[in-house]
């Protein structure tokens, strides 16, 4: 697996003199526990190069984006209870009543995931948002500039030890946490729902960019990761995707982001 260079900040962070702690953890009405991971400032390459295997064309062109300010992302895709807790009722079809509680939500919009934001932002917990799609690559790398978050695997022989996804997942999505995280302790970056970003989707520019938003408009909403339902390559990194903000899906979820008070 190959790590650059700015993964040092995450050392740095965690070696004394940083005010923010690696984990935060805030509760839900119902007592039910929401866990962030705190993602450190950094630059990384976004996007895949001509010669990333099964790559799409509008992964590139690769670029120098940085990330100016630490923000803690939830350690784990916002399960159906958490949904529950805040909007008072569960959209999900993968509700089953053994597991439902630490199952992805699912069958949401990105305009649901907005509304679902807005509610929690009521609840005087914190400053809660979707990441952008720089934001939610740079986490899903965690210092890594493979494939994937776990390395090369030209043979896609490694997915499933950290991602549910394709015949394995049995066309079903899975509760949270179960696989290997990335390096910065993520769970389920790859496979299990789709996660929906803030961001229009557009083509990259090809500029060093700082906090990137994507266009200022358009007709789809980018979503991350890949799902139960795809193939491993689709599991990429790098791999982009993105629908209409009103459709929803049974492998389409999200995970947040609280951002740091200073």
């Amino acid at each position: 697996m190959k790590i650059a260079y700015y993964t040092v900040i995450l050392l740095l962070h965690l070696a004394g003199g940083n005010i923010f702690s690696q984990e935060k953890s805030i509760m839900l009405p119902g007592e039910v526990q929401l866990e962030f991971v705190y993602i450190p400032p950094g630059k990384f390459l976004m996007g895949s190069d001509m010669k990333e295997l099964q790559r799409h064309g509008d992964e590139g062109p690769v670029r120098h984006v940085v990330i100016s300010k630490g923000f803690y992302m939830s350690k784990y895709e916002i399960t159906q209870e958490q949904w529950l807790a805040v909007m008072n009722h569960n959209p999900s079809v993968m509700n089953d009543k053994n597991s439902w509680k630490r199952r992805p939500v699912d069958n949401v919009s990105w305009n649901d995931c907005n509304a679902f934001i807005s509610k929690i932002n009521e609840l005087g917990l914190g400053i809660f948002r979707m990441p952008t799609e720089a934001e939610w690559e740079y986490a899903c790398r965690a210092g890594t500039t493979s494939r994937y978050y776990w390395g090369e695997d030209p043979g896609d022989n490694h997915v499933h030890e950290y991602a549910w996804a394709f015949s394995k997942a049995e066309g079903i999505s899975h509760p949270v946490g179960l696989k290997k995280p990335n390096n910065w302790g993520l769970y389920d970056m790859s496979g299990n729902v789709w996660e929906w970003c803030s961001d229009w989707r557009g083509p990259y520019e090809a500029d060093q960019l700082i906090d990137p938003t994507g266009p200022r408009d358009g007709k789809k909403k980018i979503y991350r990761g890949g799902s139960w339902f795809n193939k491993p390559s689709t599991l990429r990194s790098a791999n982009r995707n993105g629908h209409e903000p009103d459709m929803s899906g049974t492998n389409a979820g999200l995970r947040l982001v609280l951002q740091v008070q200073q």
